[in-house]
């Protein structure tokens, strides 16, 4: 026990002495997790600039056209006189999206036909796609029904009546664990894990890259300065990142969520029960690929390649139903694959320990995997 508290301690200086580890897994931690929240400062994005092109200039197109700019999600910029005009304020930024409002548009809607509008969207940017539609779509809808409405009541249907036949049952929509639709509620928690995942890979990769280069210049006792047994080594370097980022996650997952409004249930039993497991199977993951550093710099090469199918494996970026089975298993091998799935669960949804014992399984089993190999590695550069 005393050869792990020195090899601790020894660590711990050691992690704040170095400039590449103190940059990354302290400076970088905090610089991160930070600047991450200025894309998501609103949450929710409103009032989407958009043209209108209205060839009909009737009473009814005009009051769609008010209905529109009173929609939450976009508002009315600019009225372009002729689509060509529309389209250059498009392709110069000026409007994300164009509505064309055919001719005779009241007359065929007055006389029983139909008539249509077009809409001239950006789907490059799927948030913005996703306003803008929801919007006009939610404008048409509620404007169709008035006039659905209005030739009931003409036909000698009293208000109620009318709204009654049009609208036969009320739909009220209540998102769950979400109800704003914030994006920043959804991605920044997930983004938090894997800043403190990459960093960590990343600080102790230098280290332990800096222990190779020590080992390759002749210096036997590279690693094992204070003792010749793995396991000791492991636990000691281990217990030095962990100290620091169990820190770390006070602020991220306690006091982040009141600072930036993001929603966290606190219960911060279960929260550092997914956590510890998390923090020691990326610590121990670190020390066995130092394995393929024999340099201080090859952790930054390889990490940074490595960094974006850490990414995108967890199916926070991309759903994992949409990706094949052998995508989904090799996305369990990285922590924070069943961190993100367990801690989403726990902080935002309110599960208790049994609906995220699968998430907390894996992580001990990664736990063990990790360390095994960790010690593998450590003992065949301690001979």
């Amino acid at each position: 026990m005393k050869n792990i508290l020195k090899i601790w301690k020894n660590e711990f200086i050691t992690m704040l002495k170095d400039p590449g580890s103190l940059l990354i897994m302290v400076i970088g931690v905090f610089m991160y997790s930070l600047f991450y929240t200025i894309p998501f400062a609103n949450q929710i994005l409103r009032d989407v600039p958009i043209g209108v092109v209205d060839f009909d200039n009737s009473s009814l197109s005009r009051e769609l056209i008010r209905d529109l700019d009173s929609n939450e999600f976009i508002k009315i910029a600019s009225r372009p006189i002729d689509v060509n005009e529309a389209k250059t304020e498009f392709y110069a930024n000026k409007i994300r999206a164009y509505i064309v409002i055919p001719e005779d548009f009241e007359k065929d809607i007055f006389r029983g036909g139909n008539s249509y509008i077009a809409s001239f969207e950006d789907s490059a940017y799927l948030i913005v796609y996703k306003q803008v539609s929801t919007g006009i779509l939610t404008t048409a809808s509620s404007l169709g029904a008035k006039l659905e409405i209005g030739k009931f009541m003409k036909k000698g249907f009293s208000k109620q009546q009318a709204m009654s036949v049009k609208l036969p049952f009320e739909f009220i929509q209540i998102p769950l664990y979400n109800p704003a639709g914030s994006y920043e509620n959804y991605i920044y928690p997930l983004v938090l894990i894997l800043i403190l995942q990459q960093t960590m890979l990343v600080g102790a990769g230098l280290l332990g890259g800096t222990v190779r280069e020590r080992l390759n210049n002749g210096v036997s006792k590279a690693f094992c300065e204070y003792s010749n047994n793995p396991v000791e080594i492991v636990l000691g370097k281990s217990m030095a990142y962990i100290s620091l980022y169990l820190f770390y996650s006070i602020f991220c997952f306690l006091i982040y969520p009141s600072l930036f409004v993001y929603e966290m249930t606190y219960n911060i039993g279960l929260l550092y029960l997914l956590l510890i497991p998390f923090f020691l199977s990326v610590a121990f993951l670190a020390q066995a690929l130092v394995y393929f550093y024999t340099e201080r710099e090859n952790s930054l090469l390889i990490l940074v390649v490595t960094s974006l199918p850490m990414i995108f494996l967890p199916g926070f970026v991309w759903p994992k139903e949409s990706m094949p089975l052998w995508l989904i298993a090799g996305s369990k091998f990285i922590p924070a694959t069943a961190t993100m799935d367990g801690l989403t669960r726990v902080n935002q949804m309110g599960a208790v320990f049994h609906q995220v014992q699968g998430d907390f399984w894996v992580l001990v089993g990664l736990c063990v995997l990790y360390f095994a190999l960790a010690c593998k590695v450590t003992k065949k550069f301690c001979k």
